[in-house]
Parts: C-alpha cells; structure tokens; sequence
C-alpha cells in the first residue's frame, strides 16, 4: 500500500505544476503503468449541518473522464483536522450504493479481486493526517464518475468563536474550472446566534448569510466555471451567558448498531470576561532552511515583524532561527526595551535561508529558555514541518520533547504555507496543550499574528473534572480532561442510562485559585437528538484505544477493539476501508447496509469509568439473543484472561459488580482492561480504565 501511493504521488509531483498532492482525481487506463492524468470535476454541491460544536458535511461530487480508454482512478484529499468519514455512496448505472466498512486487508482484496474481472468498486481508505484515498475503477471511456462522502467533525474552539472550514481548495487542481461549485451551511444554536463571518468570501456577490431564526441562519455560496482558490471559512458566535453548560444527545434506534444506552457530548464555556492577557515568557523559533528560501522567507521576516510589534513591557523574548545550526537572538529571554526590539528587527533583517532542517536541535534550544512563572511560558514554532538535518523520526523528537519540556511550556506551531507536512506540527502542539496555525499565501500575516498572540496569552484552566450529579454514566471520555486556554471549550463524551434535568459540576484551577460552577442541564433533549454524537463517542473511544497501541504497539487485541468499533458505528480507521460494490448484497442501492447481526444491539457499560475500587458492569441483551449462553470475562491488556464473571443464561439483562480482583484474588495493577461479552459465538466489548 505505501508502495502503491509514493508511486502515485511522485506521478502526480511530475506531472502536476500545483504544489498540492491531495485533493483531486488522477486517472490512468486500466492496469497500465502510465502516468497519472488529473480528471476534472464537473459539479460539487455541499451540504453542511452544524448543531452547536458539531459540524456533518455531506459532499456530491461528479468528475468527468475524457479519456477515450477505460481507466482507473485515485481520488486523494483531506478533511479538517479530527473530522471522520462516516458515509460513502457511489453511483453505478443510475443507482447509489453504500459502501460498507470492513477491515482494510479485506476490502483491498475484495477491490483488487474486482478490478482483475473488470467490475466497479470503490474503496476508501484513510492515509494518515487525515487525508484519504478513494480508489475507484474502472471508469468507461468519456463518461461522468459521481461519488458522496459524508464527514463528522467537532468544531475548533478558541476565544469564545467556533470555526468551521470548509476545504474547497482542495479541488483548485481540478484542470478545468468547475462547472457549478455549490455550499450550503445550516447553522442551528442552543442559544442565539450573535454573528457569523465569512471572513474571506463575505464580501462577493456568490455569497450569502441569511438569518431564518434568532437560533437558526443559513450561509450559502455559489458560482459557476468557478476555480476555488482558498478556503472557505466561517466564524460563528453564539449569545450566552458568563458562563455556559450544555449537551447534545443521541438515544440509538432499534436499526442502529450502537447498543440501546444513548450517548452524549457535553460542553462547558466558562467564564470570561475578567480575564486578561499574561505577561509572557515567549521564544519565537523560526526555521530559515533552504526550503524556506523566495517568498516563505519573506513571509517569516512579517511574521516576527509583527510579533515584535505586539509584545509589551511586561514580556521576556527570545529569538531563535535554525537551519542545519542554531542561531539565537540573545543566549536567553530578555525584557522587552526599545533597544532590544531594535536590536531583535536587525536580527530578523538578516536572515536568510540557507541549509538543512535541524528542528530537534531548535525546539531543544527554545525549550531550555528560562521562561518565568506566573506568566504565558510560551513557544512559536515557524517552519515548512519538515526535518532534514539531525534526529528526523518524528516519533523520537516528540519523545524527546517530551523529557526536554521540564518547565510544561505550550507550543503553537506556525505553518507558513498550504503544501505541509503537519503530522508533527499537530502532535507537537497536541502534546503541550497548543494548537497550529496555517498561514496561507494570501493571508494577512499582521492580522493571524495578533489574534495568534493573543489566544496564546491567555492563561489556562488546570486540574479540570467534570461531574454529573445522579446522571448515571458510563464510558466517559477522555477520562482526564486537558488544560483549557480561557475562552476555549471544556468537553466530554459518554453515555448514560436515563435522561433528565442533572446538574453538572465543572471544577479547576485559575491562576492558582480552585473554583467550581454547577448548572443543570437537560439530558435528552428530542429537540437537539443528533446521531453524530454516537460516532464522536465512538472516535473518542478508538483514539484512546490508538493511544494505547502507540505505547506498547499493535497488540491484536486492541487492532480487533478499533476494528469492531469501526464497523459497528460506520467510522473509518487506520485498520478499515469502506467498500461498495455493485454486486456484493451488503451494498445494496437502497443506500442501507446488510448482514446486520443481532449481537451488535448489545448494551455493555462499565461504571465508574476509571474505576477505583468497585466496577458496576451492566449488559443489556435483545431478545433476539437471550436464549443463547452468555459468557462475560475481563482480559488485560494483552487479551489475557483476567477473571470470569459470568458464565450462563440470562433473561436480557444482568447488573454485576467486580472487586477488580483476578481468579486469585488479587487486586489488579492501574491500566486498561476490558470487558468482552460474548453470545452465541458472537462477542462483543468495551474497554475501561482501573485507576
């Protein structure tokens, strides 16, 4: 597979002018070794839908094959960053078909056994940084190819605004103009709508924000022979108390294949609104390497210009630039005088791009500052994201990040350009509790630097928990809540047994002073019953279960747990395809999956989740399956079996209680563990943490 995709890519770089290498529909006669060609798109028409923080987009998109030859075809493009494909349908002789997810070896052999007799399969797959590969074949010579893809994805947060992103660069290599680009955005609240921006399409005449509803506005753009050449963003900010606490749910139907618990995403926005900006303790570290050279490094020079511009008296700064070497500003932070920041524009003046990619070296260097306490201890890393020079194994840098980071200082990356690599960017920011900015070609450096500023000021909210009351929850995640910047967004996913009015608990710490605000909130609400909360839930779960796997490595056990997530919630993974094939009867043109199996409606909660002394374990079973035997264990990490709890039959349901002893009698070590039910030579599982 990784063969399969550098060929294609280094294709694709040789016959393509545009530095983009995802985002379009390369195409080449069937099982030739030809040169990929890029097939243009007729017609894109999107639909979103965003409830709140939760954002589905569903995009139809029509490509146009004007080889005289049958071909095959890749479509490779990106989503946001956390979205997660949740439907695939692909149109054959005038009929829809819904891809299936199925375990990734299976559905390339499946697809790879099709394209040897000439059929027509499509496969999805995830790539990694969330870009994703569709392949499709074969297509008849001077004929349309129509394919939907719907999304999920859970809004950014920052400063009181959610952002939506809609990526309609990513069809600028389309090698014709689209005949009809078309995006509608239905934007609901809770609360009240206070603005929504478009802040780079706002002002043309193809684009329009219509308010239907105090709590309800649709934005819409449109042209015809139209050539995208940014994204398209939108900015939303809803009225609201100092302080807010909500929830959407999703109670499963009989038809799902999600057990009967329903699920919930809870938020809290604290207050705000007497918080101001830290003095900072901030090292700029900025990448000067060769691949900075023309108009990146002209773009770096406006960047620290404008930091330079933004820092007060309060502040300490460094500056720090690497190529293949390190070369800082001062040998650490120092106070921001008139002389110095002449002295730091001197130094900005002077740099040039020349050599290799050292960026363990510089991020070691920027991390080792003294950075002062009660101030934003603070790094901003500029960079194309690439490392030539040095240690190069991302996996080794974040590890060493990770030691070198002694005085817990945030990093916020800044990616300066559209063609990255971000993988590393992200896991570096993810890691410190920072985030990554994108500055694009047409950007306004002066304006993203002094919003990025003043975001990265901001202090953060520590030691956070979030409680429920009498809510009776199960499968909370994440089970330990991350720092949150004032301004951003506290929230968790889970499930629980019966709704209602609860009242919900959010305490921390700020600028060294606990606090703790209660609300009640309604569990439940037929009002905002969203199913995409089921699948975050769900892409909660399998992340920690991929957390875990990088850790200790690619246990069968836990491959299985994502596998079986995976497929059961529709979500594509690093282990599963999405397949559709006109003559397989799972993907039937009603566009409503087969071989539905009974023992996927099985109910498994584990309470509370991390547990410390006692585990609540309730299972609720169809009738479908209850005159089977049922059999429920708890193995370990590495699919030992730990302990028996249960071993017979039942009438649907059975509530057990576990010391979190083994067979033996003795108390469990901290880790993840899991409960595996298994009925009728069917099983089913759910992971849990013992703290």
């Amino acid at each position: 597979m990784k063969k399969r995709l550098a060929t294609l890519i280094i294709a694709v770089v040789c016959t393509v002018t545009s530095a983009w290498s995802v985002g379009a529909l390369f195409v080449r006669p069937m099982q030739s070794s030809q040169n990929y060609a890029l097939m243009s798109i007729r017609t894109y028409d999107a639909t979103v839908t965003i409830q709140d923080h939760v954002a589905t987009t569903h995009v139809d998109q029509t490509f146009k094959n004007e080889m005289s030859s049958t071909v095959e075809a890749t479509f490779i493009f990106p989503l946001p960053d956390g979205a997660m494909v949740t439907d695939l349908f692909y149109w054959f002789n005038g009929k829809r078909y819904r891809a299936n997810v199925r375990e990734k070896k299976e559905a390339q052999a499946a697809y790879d056994s099709k394209i040897r007799v000439r059929l027509d399969p499509a496969l999805l797959q995830e790539l990694g940084e969330n870009v994703y590969k569709l392949n499709i074949a074969p297509i008849n010579p001077n004929s349309d190819v129509r394919f939907e893809i719907t999304y999920t994805e859970i809004l950014p947060f920052e400063l009181n605004t959610g952002t939506y992103t809609h990526l309609l660069k990513a069809t600028g290599l389309s090698p014709k103009p689209l005949e009809r680009l078309s995006l509608r955005i239905d934007a609901f609240t809770q609360n009240t709508w206070k603005s929504i921006v478009v802040p780079h399409y706002g002002s043309t005449t193809a684009n329009a924000i219509t308010t239907v509803t105090p709590k309800n506005s649709v934005i819409t753009f449109g042209d015809e022979n139209y050539m995208p050449s940014r994204n398209y963003v939108v900015q939303l900010q809803a009225n609201r108390e100092s302080m807010e606490m909500a929830t959407l749910t999703y109670v499963p139907e009989l038809a799902d294949s999600f057990g009967m618990d329903p699920f919930f995403m809870s938020w809290v926005l604290p207050p705000d609104e007497n918080s101001k900006p830290l003095p900072r303790s901030i090292v700029f570290v900025a990448d000067v390497s060769s691949s900075m050279e023309g108009e990146r490094i002209v773009q770096l020079r406006a960047a620290l210009s404008s930091f330079l511009d933004q820092l007060t008296p309060q502040d300490k700064f460094n500056i720090i630039t690497f190529s293949t070497g390190v070369v800082s500003f001062r040998s650490d932070l120092v106070d921001v005088t008139t002389e110095n920041i002449a002295a730091a524009r001197d130094f900005v003046r002077n740099r040039t791009a020349l050599g290799l990619t050292n960026i363990s070296d510089a991020i070691r260097a920027g991390l080792t500052q003294t950075f002062l306490a009660n101030t934003a201890q603070v790094a901003v890393f500029l960079t194309d994201g690439e490392p030539s020079w040095g240690e190069v194994r991302e996996s080794v840098i974040l590890d060493s990040i990770r030691s070198w980071n002694s005085q817990n200082v945030r990093i916020y990356p800044i990616a300066v350009g559209s063609d990255l690599k971000l993988s590393l960017l992200y896991a570096m920011a993810k890691s410190t509790g920072g985030f990554v900015t994108q500055v694009e070609r047409d950007d306004s450096i002066a304006v993203i630097v002094e919003n990025h500023l003043r975001r990265i000021s901001m202090p953060n909210l520590t030691n956070l928990t979030l409680s429920y009351g009498s809510l009776n929850t199960t499968d909370v995640l994440p089970a330990i809540l991350p720092n949150v910047p004032v301004g951003g967004r506290v929230s968790q996913h889970g499930r629980y047994a019966t709704g209602g009015v609860f009242p919900v608990t959010l305490t921390g710490v700020l600028l060294n002073t606990p606090f703790s605000i209660t609300k009640d909130v309604l569990f439940g609400d037929p009002a905002t019953n969203n199913r995409a909360v089921a699948r975050l839930w769900a892409r909660s779960k399998v992340d920690a279960l991929l957390a875990e796997i990088q850790r200790i490595g690619e246990r069968k056990e836990l491959i299985d747990a994502v596998i079986d997530l995976s497929i059961r919630f529709n979500i594509l993974t690093k282990y599963t395809a999405m397949y559709a094939d006109p003559d397989d009867p799972r993907d039937d043109p009603t566009g409503v999956p087969g071989d539905e199996r009974p023992i996927e409606n099985v109910s498994v909660s584990i309470a509370p989740n991390p547990v410390a002394e006692i585990a609540h374990i309730s299972i609720r079973i169809p009738s479908a399956n209850i005159q089977e035997q049922v059999t429920v264990t708890i193995v370990d990490i590495l699919g030992k079996k730990i302990r028996t709890l249960y071993d017979g039959w039942c009438n649907g349901s059975l509530d057990l209680e576990w010391d979190c002893r083994d067979t033996a009698g003795v108390a469990l070590n901290s880790g993840s563990y899991t409960v595996l039910v298994s009925i009728g030579g069917h099983s089913v599982s759910s992971l849990f943490i013992i703290q």
